[in-house]
C-alpha cells in the first residue's frame, strides 16, 4: 500500500536516479517541493475524472436564501468532496442527468443551484489517505507530481516534456481501467482525453 512519503519518492525517481527523500517533512529541496505541489497535484487528478474509488453520494443542505431566477433552489456545496459530478435523478437512473449550476453567493459561501428538491449529489471524495488510491491511479499520481517538479528540480524542459507523455499515458491507462469497472454513463471526454486522440 502506497503513502504519502512513498509516492513522492516514486514521483522523484521518475526524475532521476539521484533525486531521493526519506520523509515527506524532511529538510531538503525534494521535500520541500514535493509538499509544495502535492495536496493541489492529488485534488486536480481527482477531479479530472470520475474515478470509481472516489464515487460517493450525499445529500446537501437546503439553504434559505435567495436564489437566482433561473433556478428554483440552493443547496449547500458538501465538505470532503472535490466535485460534484451530477445529481441523481429521483424518478429513473436512466433518464437524463438533472441540470445543476455550482455558484458562489454574496457571502462568498458555495452552493448547487438546481430545480431538483431533496436531491442526492453523487460526488467525487476528497481523498487524502494513499492507501485508498486505486494502484493505477497512484501511478498517474506519481507521474503527474514528477512532471510538476521536474523543471525546479533539473531545469531540464526535456524531461518535463517526456514526463508530461507519461503523464497523458497513464492518466489515460488508469482512467480507462477505471471507466470498465461497473456501470458508466455517457458524459463528454475531458479536453486532456482529446489531447492524446
Amino acid at each position: 500500500m502506497a503513502s504519502q512519503v512513498q509516492i513522492a519518492k516514486l514521483a522523484l525517481q521518475h526524475i532521476g536516479d539521484r533525486y531521493d527523500i526519506s520523509a515527506i517533512d524532511e529538510e531538503s529541496v525534494e521535500a520541500e517541493q514535493a509538499n509544495l505541489i502535492y495536496d493541489d497535484t492529488r485534488k486536480e487528478l481527482l477531479r479530472r475524472f470520475p474515478w470509481g474509488f472516489a464515487l460517493t453520494y450525499r445529500t446537501p443542505a437546503a439553504l434559505s436564501v435567495t436564489v437566482p431566477a433561473n433556478w428554483d433552489y440552493a443547496y449547500q456545496y458538501p465538505s470532503g468532496v472535490v466535485k460534484v459530478r451530477h445529481i441523481e435523478n429521483q424518478a429513473n437512473r436512466n433518464d437524463p442527468i438533472t441540470d445543476f449550476e455550482v455558484a458562489l453567493l454574496d457571502d462568498d459561501t458555495k452552493v448547487i443551484l438546481t430545480d431538483e428538491q431533496d436531491p442526492t449529489l453523487a460526488c467525487t471524495a476528497d481523498i487524502e489517505d494513499p492507501t485508498r488510491f486505486d494502484p493505477e491511479f497512484t501511478m498517474a499520481f506519481s507521474f503527474l507530481l514528477a512532471e510538476r517538479m521536474a523543471m525546479s528540480l533539473t531545469g531540464s524542459l526535456d524531461i518535463k516534456s517526456a514526463l508530461a507523455q507519461e503523464v497523458l499515458r497513464s492518466v489515460s491507462q488508469a482512467a480507462d481501467t477505471d471507466s470498465s469497472e461497473g456501470r458508466t454513463r455517457e458524459t463528454p471526454e475531458a479536453s486532456w482525453i482529446d489531447a492524446r486522440n
